[in-house]
């Protein structure tokens, strides 16, 4: 009698490793499924399915564990496209990221900022354009079939321009009560400019979220962030009382993201900066705040002598594990500095890429990216003197992007969770920013992976090596 052929399968190359004492966590990116191993022979059992994809033969995996590592995605077909099936996920996620209207409502900011990266101008939305943004959003809505809208109210210091918020917003809202599409709004701000009423703004333009961001310590961010002249109310005014005031306020009525912008000067303020937060109630107050760690970086063309300046992603790392430990509550940071968010494979994308999401700027030109606007060279539509649109330069590349086609993206087995990251540096070939956001994965992912089987581990307890990052797809010798 001839024995039935012996089945074969293959290891995913998204497969990865976590040691954990004696035991072994299994990870698969391209699933986010994950299992705890136990032992010396388990841990053989994983190092096995990790690294370059190799052909597997079932019947030396234990059966009660087989069905396991192939739903989990572990194992898969021989014939299997593992990046085709990334690459088909990535394509629909881009149809099916929630609409983001970003509107720039002004180029102008009372403060100025040493390392902002925006080109401040007289450039400003005004109420003739609101017609303009109303029909777009009206046909984007249509053709897409979307039920949900969010307007994200962005500048130079959206709140200089208060009046065009307050009618455009009317007017939004009007557009999506008829077409019964929910609506919601989020600002992004310097925290100075906020009227009286701020909890009645807030209800009213029926804002979810506002990030105010902070410099550091009073001394450190009045320095940074100094009134331009005549632009302050009074001599002694300081923008950081101001903004402190107004998060008061904001966390009676809405979820407030407070940014510490970070850099080699600074870095020294962030206990002092946490326990002030603590001191003021602010991460026991009615709605979340969330302590957004961010780094001062050369985001745009127009700032690369911030690379001066700015902590590099150890010293930065460096930072974030200080934040973790001063926070009340994983829950209360960012999402790339905590570890209790499990890393599962991406299902939406940034706003630049998603299909029915757009930028309008202050001069009225489309971009796909807010750090591209007041660039002349970056929008995807520009705006002609008879206000109608013609498409810009880079029109065709943002609609073409796909990190799957990239040549370190296609072989990386972060991709699931990353999707290559920022697609502006991609646009720009700023591989150093890229290279960085590798070291960020190599790092941050086995903290996350650990974090849900209660380990608490950091990047010098281990980090996943660009070995493991980046693997051939050609299938290893067989097991």
């Amino acid at each position: 009698m001839t024995k039935p052929p012996r089945e074969t399968l293959r290891s995913s190359r998204y497969n990865f490793l976590v040691p954990i004492g004696d035991d072994s966590i299994l990870y698969n990116a391209g699933s986010g499924a994950s299992i705890r191993l136990a032992g010396q022979d388990a841990r053989e059992l994983a190092r096995l399915l990790c690294g370059p994809p190799r052909n597997v033969a079932a019947g030396i995996i234990p059966r009660s564990l087989l069905g396991g590592l192939r739903r989990g995605g572990f194992l898969v077909e021989r014939e299997f496209d593992d990046l085709g099936a990334i690459r088909e996920r990535y394509w629909l996620a881009r149809g099916r990221t929630p609409m983001v209207l970003t509107l720039t409502t002004t180029q102008d900011c009372n403060l100025g900022c040493y390392y902002c990266y925006e080109s401040r101008s007289n450039d400003a939305l005004a109420a003739r354009d609101i017609p303009g943004i109303v029909d777009w959003t009206r046909g984007r809505l249509a053709a897409s079939g979307r039920d949900s809208l969010h307007v994200d109210w962005y500048g130079g210091e959206p709140l200089l321009n208060i009046g065009f918020i307050e009618a455009a917003s009317i007017a939004l809202q009007a557009l999506c009560e008829e077409l019964k599409v929910s609506y919601s709004a989020s600002v992004i701000s310097n925290g100075t400019c906020w009227p009286e009423d701020a909890a009645a703004f807030i209800r009213e333009h029926r804002i979810r979220q506002v990030q105010i961001s902070f410099d550091g310590l009073k001394v450190n961010h009045d320095k940074r962030r100094r009134y331009r002249k005549g632009r302050a109310s009074g001599p002694s005014v300081s923008s950081f009382d101001r903004a402190v005031e107004v998060v008061d306020k904001l966390l009676e009525v809405v979820r407030v993201d407070l940014r510490f912008n970070s850099d080699r000067g600074n870095q020294g303020d962030l206990e002092g900066f946490i326990d002030f937060c603590r001191l003021r109630g602010w991460f026991d107050r009615p709605f979340l705040c969330v302590f957004q760690l961010a780094r001062i970086s050369d985001f745009s063309e127009r700032a690369g002598f911030l690379s001066r300046t700015k902590l590099s992603e150890d010293e930065f790392e460096t930072l974030r594990a200080r934040a973790r430990r001063l926070v009340p509550d994983e829950a209360t940071l960012d999402e790339t500095t905590t570890r209790s968010i499990y890393p599962l494979p991406r299902t939406s994308v940034c706003a630049a890429l998603a299909n029915d999401s757009i930028v309008i700027g202050a001069d009225g030109n489309h971009y796909r990216c807010g750090l591209q606007v007041g660039e002349k060279n970056r929008p995807v539509a520009f705006r002609g003197a008879g206000r109608e649109m013609s498409p810009g330069p880079d029109a065709g590349w943002w609609d073409a992007f796909d990190p799957t086609l990239q040549p370190n993206c296609s072989r990386c087995s972060f991709l699931p969770v990353c999707w290559g990251g920022c697609p502006k540096k991609h646009l720009e070939g700023d591989h150093g920013s890229l290279h960085e956001q590798s070291l960020y994965w190599r790092k941050a992912l086995p903290q996350k992976i650990a974090w849900q089987f209660g380990v608490a581990l950091d990047e010098i307890t281990f980090s996943f090596s660009e070995a493991e990052q980046f693997r051939s797809a050609e299938i290893g010798s067989e097991a």
